[in-house]
């Protein structure tokens, strides 16, 4: 087990209780392994299609232990397979920001933002879906019926979509066509909780309109009953009597159905078009909420981010300074030794820049004035003697010391050096003998460039036009 505090970096006790902040380790992995086991019961969940399971599981996952990325990945996922592409992409760019290297979010959301037309696609269909909300504020189920289906013709997984057209359609009595919606949705997410409330009124209302059927054929007139008749009845011309009762029946008829049955059927249907608008509010408000604590969360892992490369930024420009000493430093040793050409080596190393003190700057600069020149100049006349050696004996080892001696002597030696235009003829000569044309050029053309006025400028142009 590892002997750091996973919340603020110190050493932890024999105890596993950390020295700084007081947390207990046992504790914390207690914490990590609960979400993902909830996180391994979302996934089984998920494989059986049980996607409201798995959302919820998920969610617990995710609220004991925030940089779950495999949770964040797998509850996108879900998202998606509903049609929620919105939270799909907050789960995946939250588990980016987490860990943006071997994030497998990155595949993700590049496959959605690479494909233009199924994100306007996505555009366009939320943009219906929530133009058939305000229909339905409006009282026109019908133009919500006509856009929730070109919704779910953009989006065909968009389970909402689905729960609202058979909320539309239970509206206007059409339950068949509601109920293939929601066995629709059933068979995107077997638990969907609105759904399968949904089908269960239609299921318990199918059920009490076939007992009232019964219950309507146990009332009819026995046909071999006797009817007493009185004897004015049987005075009365038939025809005249039956055409009575039929009359008096149409009236009863349509009696009830004034007094009775329309009030309830209009009770009943303002009742249900207040469920629906509580209904539409009430995932507004989950969304909304959703969406500002999706936020919120991004906000602080961005800020807890910047704070941590702020720190890392720190760190880095410590490192370098450190190192920069170190190497001044053993340049100082070496130079007190007089060991110069060590020291010249090791001075090379340091970088101005890196040193912050005034102190250490000047020891740079009073080392560098002492020994740069000096060893510049020897490496230059080394070389020189080398070249001239080449001459008498042709041999190529000279060719090669004196190319190193030159290339050491270019290291230290300054611009304004009275042999700089020197150095770089003989060594590009050199380069030049030895076949070493593409690095003879570099040199020759250097030359011409940083020293105009050399004595070396006509064989140099000559070289040159002779190279290309």
């Amino acid at each position: 087990m590892s002997k750091l505090c996973p919340k603020c970096g110190s050493d932890l006790n024999d105890d596993y209780i950390c020295t700084n902040c007081g947390s207990k380790i046992d504790v914390y992995n207690k914490i990590k392994l609960t979400s993902r086991l909830l996180y391994n019961q979302g996934l089984q969940v998920a494989k059986l299609r049980d996607l409201s399971g798995a959302i919820s599981l998920l969610k617990r996952s995710l609220k004991l232990d925030k940089n779950n990325i495999d949770a964040h990945n797998l509850l996108g996922l879900v998202y998606f397979e509903i049609g929620e592409v919105v939270p799909a992409l907050q789960q995946w760019v939250i588990s980016k920001n987490i860990q943006e290297e071997d994030n497998i979010a990155d595949y993700y959301i590049e496959k959605i933002h690479h494909n233009q037309h199924k994100l306007d696609m996505i555009n366009t269909a939320i943009k219906k879906y929530n133009q058939s909300l305000r229909y339905i504020e409006q009282k026109s189920e019908d133009l919500a019926i006509i856009q929730l289906k070109k919704v779910i013709s953009l989006n065909p997984n968009f389970v909402k979509a689905y729960c609202l057209l058979a909320l539309c359609y239970i509206h206007e009595d059409n339950l068949a066509k509601a109920k293939i919606n929601l066995l629709k949705v059933l068979t995107i997410d077997k638990s969907n909780y609105v759904a399968l409330k949904y089908y269960e009124e239609i299921i318990s209302q199918d059920t009490e309109d076939k007992k009232e059927d019964i219950y309507s054929v146990d009332k009819k007139e026995d046909p071999f009953s006797v009817k007493k008749t009185t004897k004015k009845e049987s005075r009365l011309n038939p025809a005249m009597l039956q055409f009575g009762y039929v009359v008096f029946g149409v009236v009863i008829g349509l009696l009830v159905a004034v007094f009775l049955i329309v009030p309830g059927r209009v009770k009943s249907k303002t009742n249900e078009a207040d469920n629906l608008k509580k209904e539409i509010l009430s995932q507004q408000n989950e969304y909304d909420t959703l969406l500002t604590s999706l936020t919120n969360e991004k906000d602080e892992l961005k800020i807890d981010l910047d704070e941590k490369n702020g720190l890392l930024v720190e760190f880095e420009g410590k490192a370098t300074n450190y190192d920069a000493l170190g190497n001044l430093i053993s340049a100082v040793a070496l130079y007190l030794e007089n060991e110069d050409e060590s020291a010249a080596n090791k001075l090379y190393l340091v970088k101005p820049e890196n040193l912050v003190s005034s102190t250490s700057i000047d020891l740079y600069n009073k080392i560098r004035k002492d020994t740069y020149p000096q060893i510049a100049k020897k490496a230059f006349d080394q070389g020189s003697k080398l070249y001239s050696r080449w001459k008498n004996n042709n041999k190529d080892e000279y060719l090669v010391n004196a190319i190193t001696s030159f290339q050491t002597a270019t290291k230290f030696v300054s611009n304004d050096a009275s042999y700089a235009d020197d150095m770089l003829y003989y060594e590009a000569r050199c380069q030049q003998l030895l076949g070493h044309d593409k690095e003879a050029l570099a040199l020759f053309n250097k030359l011409l460039d940083n020293y105009p006025n050399s004595s070396f400028k006509t064989w140099s142009k000559q070289q040159v036009d002779k190279l290309e």
